[in-house]
């Protein structure tokens, strides 16, 4: 049986409000746009809520929901974005990439744990570059 061999990572954005600086809009937009064509070793899908003025935030910045299909070598969760973190934002890039890596890695372990088969090793070295500002 052959085995795909790179994934794509997706996610769709929900905005809580007018009140949310474009500047969080446009970085949310061109880090989706960086990481778009990547190749991974699964297909990551996540649900980015960006908490504002109407849809709150409460709860710390993090990945909540995650979850791992081996079957179709899928992982998805919801990425969720502290409203007051958000509204407040003295550097929107640091934010946006920060919570999204953080999310990125966890997802990455979950699938460690569950695929034998899965290359952890390479998954963790491109999270660590972009994490650095690397070339992706």
């Amino acid at each position: 049986m052959s085995m795909p061999t790179a994934g794509r990572l997706s996610f769709r954005t929900v905005f809580g409000g007018p009140g949310i600086p474009g500047e969080v809009i446009t970085e949310l937009k061109r880090l989706q746009t960086e990481l778009r064509g990547l190749e991974w070793g699964y297909d990551y899908d996540l649900f980015v809520t960006v908490g504002g003025d109407l849809t709150v935030v409460s709860e710390p910045t993090g990945l909540q929901r995650p979850r791992v299909r081996l079957a179709t070598r899928t992982v998805s969760g919801e990425l969720r974005y502290n409203s007051a973190d958000v509204l407040r934002a003295g550097q929107p890039a640091a934010l946006l990439r920060g919570g999204l890596l953080d999310a990125l890695e966890e997802l990455v372990a979950r699938v460690a744990a569950r695929d034998v088969e899965f290359d952890v090793d390479t998954e963790r070295a491109r999270l660590a570059s972009l994490r650095d500002g690397g070339p992706a």
